[in-house]
């Protein structure tokens, strides 16, 4: 069983700064999270539906039914995204 975790900056403008997640637990499925965060109202956006897709399919479908471990991990990598989305915060 593979099991892969990226955490990528996808975008990143002066004044809004989006990171992805993309999580593998069984190798088939990776499950694409979007966490944005808009400097200006400094406001978490997590309105991006989780989306999902085979190993072999690049295409995304948007996904309501997150299974336990996907969001157990997503939880895990939790810190490394604030990291990424305030790069400039004191901790």
């Amino acid at each position: 069983m593979s099991k892969k975790t990226q955490v990528t900056v996808s975008s990143d403008a002066v004044d809004y700064r989006d990171v992805a997640v993309r999580i593998n637990l069984d190798g088939k499925t990776d499950w694409l999270f979007t966490v944005s965060l808009d400097k200006e109202f400094d406001y978490i956006l997590e309105d991006a539906a989780p989306r999902s897709s085979a190993t072999d399919v690049e295409s995304f479908i948007e996904n309501d039914k997150v299974p336990p471990d996907v969001l157990a991990e997503l939880e895990r990598v939790q810190p490394q995204v604030m990291a990424l989305l305030q790069p400039d915060a004191s901790s």
